[in-house]
């Protein structure tokens, strides 16, 4: 093994040594994770982990999701278990149980960024939809697309996954597209996945927001529409955007 190999191997090590000797804390008390919006029904995250680098040790005491912004390579070292080497390619989707703590440990050159979503109401009967956001779980993604299909178009539109609780498509729009939200019964939480300079225009309108606000592709923007109307977001960024569409079902009581 030469010098080089020994180094970092001997920084992993001390990264992985003195995460463990922390004492947990919460999820928004970790650094690299930058609380960007809470709602009743969800939690967003920006998380930004530089090479070489590691989170703290931190709980995520409820289920979520996350989408991976730019391909990445990290060790996922959840407290009492064994470390596990995790590669995610650009805009992957990962649904994960809460109940937990770990760290996050970045060995190599790249950084890992995401948008993490916490979902506070349990989760039940998770479900692929058209990826494998589950692993090892069967797909349904024709009749999904079906539905997708139908209640937005303008872009490419891709069903992730779903619960009892909740439904999430990733929806890509490419510079000058206009995304056409159908006439629906319940509108969807937008999150912006990239950066983007300029501005998207809408003329749904959007809660806690004055009428024909320009929305902002700032990875991990937060934007909840509501009514039950037809209407659209036009691209004028100059630049393909992604968003994720979160529906949640009628909330129980």
């Amino acid at each position: 093994m030469n010098r080089t190999a020994i180094a970092l191997l001997s920084l992993s090590c001390g990264l992985a040594a003195s995460a463990f000797a922390q004492k947990s804390v919460p999820v928004t008390s970790e650094p690299h994770h930058h609380l960007v919006y809470t709602g009743e029904r969800l939690r967003v995250f920006r998380v930004e982990v530089p090479a070489h680098s590691s989170t703290l040790i931190h709980e995520h005491a409820v289920d979520y999701f996350w989408i991976a912004v730019g391909a990445s390579e990290f060790v996922n070292a959840a407290v009492g278990k064994n470390e596990v080497p995790v590669v995610a390619a650009d805009g992957s989707v990962h649904f994960t149980r809460g109940g937990f703590s770990h760290f996050a440990r970045v060995d190599g050159a790249q950084p890992f960024h995401n948008v993490t979503i916490e979902l506070p109401e349990a989760q039940t009967n998770p479900r692929n939809l058209c990826e494998p956001v589950l692993p090892d779980q069967p797909a349904d993604c024709d009749a999904a697309m079906n539905r997708a299909a139908a209640l937005f178009s303008g872009a490419d539109v891709r069903p992730e996954f779903e619960t009892d609780q909740v439904r999430v498509t990733l929806l890509t729009l490419a510079p000058r597209a206009k995304l056409e939200l159908a006439r629906h019964v319940h509108a969807p939480v937008l999150v912006a996945v990239d950066d983007a300079p300029g501005s998207l225009s809408v003329t749904c309108p959007v809660s806690d927001k004055p009428k024909g606000i320009a929305l902002q592709s700032r990875s991990g923007n937060t934007y909840r529409l509501t009514g039950t109307a037809r209407c659209t977001m036009h691209n004028q960024t100059g630049s393909t955007v992604r968003f994720l569409a979160i529906e949640f079902a009628p909330a129980t009581r």
